[in-house]
């Protein structure tokens, strides 16, 4: 064990709850969340129910990413989960690309009473996924895809040993699995969707170049997309995903939680990463 990456991880973790909306009044106790959970995982190593916002419920364990921080911030991705909560209606149709373990799934089928259509290649983080949206009962409003999405029909190699992090491979190994992919234009082809996550993990332009009749569906409103530069190991750089989504009439926008207020932005962020988009002719703030 290596103390000092230790202690340096545990410095890390305590500066982002000291700067969490929801965690920096009560750092201490966030970080007490924080050791309990490591602590229990380190003697136990299993999945743990959970209870978290709404009474909404989550199986976690060690390397679950996509949940675990909910534990300890209460909230993960404070600004875009609120967002999506404040404005995701009951029956909209919510698709949660690269829905991992379901976090934004859960938010939007279990609070705003969406139905949402989650995709997730990986059959053993499906399996986690599917466990939670059971939990939650939440099978009648949640759809599961296993299936990756990109611009065209085929078949593509994904890892397999990144837990719950995995993504498009470049070679096929003994850590990667065949899956088959599909367009978003081709699984939305009758439906209306009003929001869409991205989160894939550097293969966001593909999902994009698949989707053109889904972008230009006048129903939908907002996009949520990763942008982190893990794109470049495809040859797709950050600046061409954002050039795509804004030519179909999406402009980047930053949510303040507590007042309500979208504001307009230039650019994709690059201090988190992901950046909210919302159709240019949407009244944000009406």
């Amino acid at each position: 064990m290596n103390v000092s990456k230790s202690i340096k991880r545990i410095l890390l973790r305590y500066n982002t709850i000291k700067k969490h909306p929801l965690t920096k009044d009560a750092s201490l106790v966030a970080l007490m969340r924080y050791f309990s959970f490591n602590i229990t995982q380190f003697i136990f190593k299993k999945p743990r129910m959970y209870n978290w916002i709404n009474g909404l419920k989550f199986y976690a364990e060690k390397g679950d990413a996509g949940l675990v921080g909910n534990i300890y911030y209460k909230l993960m991705d404070y600004e875009d989960s609120m967002f999506l909560i404040d404005s995701l209606k009951k029956d909209e149709l919510f698709v949660d690309v690269g829905a991992n373990l379901g976090h934004f799934s859960l938010l939007a089928s279990g609070i705003c009473k969406a139905k949402s259509i989650a995709i997730e290649p990986i059959k053993t983080t499906m399996d986690k996924l599917n466990r939670n949206i059971k939990l939650n009962n939440l099978t009648s409003y949640i759809t599961l895809l296993n299936i990756g999405i990109g611009d065209k029909s085929e078949t593509l190699s994904f890892t397999t040993n990144n837990t719950v992090m995995n993504s498009v491979s470049l070679e096929e190994n003994s850590n990667t699995v065949k899956v088959e992919v599909k367009t978003l234009d081709q699984i939305l082809k009758n439906e209306n969707p009003v929001f869409i996550k991205i989160d894939v993990e550097g293969y966001e332009y593909k999902v994009l170049k698949g989707a053109h009749y889904t972008l230009s569906n006048p129903s939908l409103k907002y996009l949520l997309v990763e942008f982190n530069n893990s794109g470049s190991k495809f040859n797709f750089e950050d600046q061409a995903v954002f050039d795509l989504i804004t030519k179909h009439n999406f402009i980047p926008a930053l949510y303040e939680p507590k007042s309500k207020q979208i504001t307009k932005i230039k650019t994709f962020n690059r201090h988190k990463f992901n950046t909210l988009f919302i159709k240019n002719d949407i009244n944000p703030n009406a």
